[in-house]
């Protein structure tokens, strides 16, 4: 291994993914012309021509002044022949050489300035324009600082024209090497779709495939709020489809969120997710304009496996996401399993308006931070995509995400025109709205989710949804929603075994999200295991101790034991955050009387009974109150009531501790008959 201050140089052909969706052949014809064009002018200048992959390669000069030449000489022979464009950008850093690769910092921020040349033109950064300022045939432009995805401080940058010099004359020129480039099928095939646009250094070993994958949020240079919709939709396009490849793991956008700005490297970050490989990029937009970069790395050997850079308009946005996103799919296919490539066509994508698009990743946007406020501003977008794109599925799908999963929120919301609380009208809404999507994309995984989660919590139908669930982990096996889900089916049956399973499953694919992992504390406390859910608590406290969540699954385990007080604690905080909330209040009041306090008790049930008066209030929930002051028949009154108005809650009858003083009730067991579940 060793290291030195080099000139790095890349280059890529500009329109060569459309050149290959019109004409293979001539595509094919470019890129060698490309090579050969290439290799010439870094021989006579002295340079080293490293790595050529698809329409992109990589070449290291001695001085930045002979790479500049170079790359002035190759963009001057194109000017004449009119063949085909580049991009060429060049930067002067440290390098590490080792057996034939080159690598570090210096290729990273030379990768990251390339795409902001114009096409014909070439970008160079601050140390390389400090090389050549005074060369009198060399003009540069200033195009200010740029903020470069995992580059710690802003690159000034610099477009440069001009005539090359005269190559030195009686200097034997180094024979260009080609250094163990990676020549595979899953290469080829996605070279054909988008054009492959970043240097590999080879994989050696093949029994270390990547088997599991975090997708980092998507860099924006910009700061843009529209940006940041725009980085969050593709983020999530890319961890969706990156979902549907058997036997990948790939880490979910909330687990990854946490490293939008972090300065940690590549390995620390895969160190702390668990993953063999990481994909990171940046999404640029200027006006209806949009460039799209992303890189495949293998965390374990920080070797650049995949890239690509991508220029679209905000129309054409959704399609986009879609390609790129099957693009990196096949190249991870072939690291998991290269005999069992998908298929990976591109599905011709209903038309979409960029003002729908905009609307539906502001929906997305808000959806995924499943608060009460943004619930309502996703409920509004989406409505919006549906009003302007009504024969696309992605409105349809996120309204029936929104309505179906009502019962897995730590809390209520008012009721409101979009948010009608009443169970009935909640998974009507959901069941219109997830049929529609799933008649529109019927292969869609997501959709067949919301199907499942109408006919668990609403219809009760316990095999249906099952076939859904499987239907959807079927298209999407690391789809961590719809494993979570599915939890909750298997646990109402009381097949707790394959119940831990999928949650385990969902919390590995998305490490930090606090309701997965009360979803196991749960799952201990309704398995009689009440230090394992302590454990459970505990280490979702510790990750966020203002996390509402936190006094689910907890109450039944944890009220009028020894634990008492942090029961409470817990209840006290979550009401801090949504004061006022009916479930909230009625766990608090239950908590209470289990303790023998009921005089609180009591008031709280007086309080939920003004406020049903203006309010839903699950009589699910007033039961519960009564189970604790001991009032059996109430409780079961409540209960009955519950059952006719199909209350979310009532599936957790056959399985919280909460109501095991009504399970040798008659009546009681009549109800859990009622719902098909077993006693």
């Amino acid at each position: 291994m060793t290291r030195r201050l080099a000139a790095i140089l890349f280059t890529d052909i500009v329109g060569y993914t459309a050149l290959m969706g019109r004409d293979e052949a001539a595509a094919r014809r470019v890129r060698a012309r490309h090579e050969a064009l290439v290799r010439e002018h870094v021989s006579r200048y002295q340079g080293e021509w490293i790595e050529e992959k698809g329409d992109e390669s990589l070449s290291v000069f001695p001085s930045a002044l002979q790479a500049v030449d170079s790359a002035l000489a190759i963009q001057a022979e194109l000017a004449q022949s009119s063949e085909f464009e580049l991009r060429i950008g060049i930067h002067l850093g440290d390098v590490t050489v080792e057996e034939g690769r080159v690598y570090g910092d210096g290729v990273n921020v030379a990768a990251r300035i390339r795409p902001l040349a114009e096409p014909g033109g070439i970008a160079v950064s601050g140390p390389v324009y400090d090389s050549i300022k005074n060369q009198p045939d060399i003009r540069v432009r200033g195009a200010g600082e740029h903020s470069l995805h995992n580059v710690a401080a802003p690159v000034a940058i610099w477009f440069v024209t001009g005539t090359a010099s005269t190559p030195e004359a009686g200097v034997e020129h180094p024979k260009p090497r080609r250094f163990g480039a990676r020549v595979s099928l899953a290469a080829l095939v996605v070279v054909a779709l988008l054009g492959v646009l970043w240097w590999i250094r080879p994989v050696e070993v093949p029994s270390a495939a990547i088997r599991s994958l975090a997708v980092l949020p998507l860099h924006d240079p910009a700061k843009d709020e529209n940006g940041a919709f725009f980085s969050f939709g593709m983020t999530e396009a890319l961890i969706a489809e990156l979902a549907k490849l058997k036997g990948l793991r790939v880490i979910s956008r909330t687990s990854v969120t946490p490293y939008e700005d972090t300065k940690l490297s590549i390995q620390q970050i895969a160190a702390e997710l668990g993953v063999d490989g990481i994909i990171e990029g940046s999404v640029m937009r200027s006006g209806g304009k949009i460039r799209i970069t992303a890189q495949l790395i293998d965390a374990r050997t920080d070797t650049h496996l995949w890239a690509e850079s991508y220029d679209s308009t905000l129309g054409d946005a959704l399609k986009t996401q879609s390609e790129i996103a099957r693009a990196i799919a096949r190249e991870v296919q072939l690291e998991v399993s290269p005999n069992e490539l998908p298929d990976v066509a591109a599905r011709a994508m209903r038309p979409m308006s960029s003002e729908a698009y905009e609307a539906y990743l502001k929906g997305f946007y808000f959806q995924m931070k499943r608060t009460r406020e943004d619930t309502i501003r996703a409920l509004k977008y989406f409505h919006e995509v549906i009003r302007l794109a009504p024969e696309h599925a992605l409105g349809y799908s996120g309204l029936a995400d929104e309505y179906s999963c009502a019962p897995t929120h730590a809390w209520s919301i008012v009721e409101s025109e979009l948010w009608p609380s009443v169970p009935a009208e909640m998974i009507a809404r959901a069941r219109k709205n997830a049929q529609k999507a799933l008649e529109l994309e019927p292969d869609s995984g997501p959709a067949h989710t919301s199907v499942a989660l109408v006919r668990t919590f609403g219809d009760w139908d316990w095999a249906g949804a099952e076939t859904e669930f499987k239907k959807a982990l079927e298209l999407t096996p690391s789809n961590h929603w719809t494993h979570y889900t599915y939890f909750y089916l298997l646990s109402f049956q009381k097949r707790f075994d394959e119940a831990r399973q999928h949650a385990e499953q969902a919390l590995a694919l998305d490490p930090i999200r606090l309701d997965y992992t009360m979803a196991l504390a749960a799952l201990n406390t309704w398995t009689d295991r009440p230090e394992d859910a302590y454990a459970w608590w505990k280490k979702a406290e510790e990750i966020d101790p203002t996390y509402p969540g936190l006094h689910q699954a907890v109450i039944s385990g944890f009220c009028g034991t020894p634990r008492h007080e942090e029961a409470i604690a817990a209840l006290i905080g979550a009401n801090t955050k949504y004061p006022e909330d009916p479930l909230i209040l009625a766990e608090t009041a239950y908590c209470h009387a289990v303790a023998g306090d009921s005089a609180p008790a009591r008031e709280l049930l007086a309080e939920l009974k003004i406020m049903q008066e203006t309010t839903y209030v699950s009589p699910v929930s007033r039961a519960m109150i009564y189970v604790g002051l001991g009032e059996e028949e109430s409780a079961i009154e409540a209960l009955e009531s519950g059952l006719r108005e199909r209350a979310f809650l009532t599936p957790w009858l056959a399985i919280d501790k909460t109501w095991d003083p009504l399970r040798n009730h008659p009546r009681f067991a009549k109800l859990i008959d009622r719902i098909g579940l077993p006693l």
